[in-house]
């Protein structure tokens, strides 16, 4: 959906459900992504801190992706005491 105005061309903004996001940009399954991420991580290295580094990460992209909110929870659950922060809605 487009609207003109002042001559330029702009995309009207609209929520996106989160079963038409996936369908449309799938991604790889978030257990493979998680299982990666745990092998990356170096020997030695706190596994919490290291979670709590991705959480933030994509906490900062504000992803509604289906697949990045399962991938978030995995890390939630090797973080530990992170507090679940429900996702806000697109604007």
């Amino acid at each position: 959906m487009t609207a003109k105005k002042d001559g330029c061309t702009t995309l009207a903004r609209h929520a996106i459900d989160p079963r038409i996001l996936a369908s449309i940009s799938p991604l790889p399954p978030p257990e493979e992504i998680f299982a990666d991420w745990l092998l990356s991580v170096p020997h030695g290295a706190s596994l919490e801190t290291a979670a709590r580094k991705q959480i933030a990460l994509i906490d900062r992209r504000a992803s509604l992706h289906p697949d990045v909110l399962h991938l978030r929870t995995l890390l939630v659950a090797v973080a530990g005491d992170c507090e679940w922060r429900k996702p806000t809605a697109n604007l």
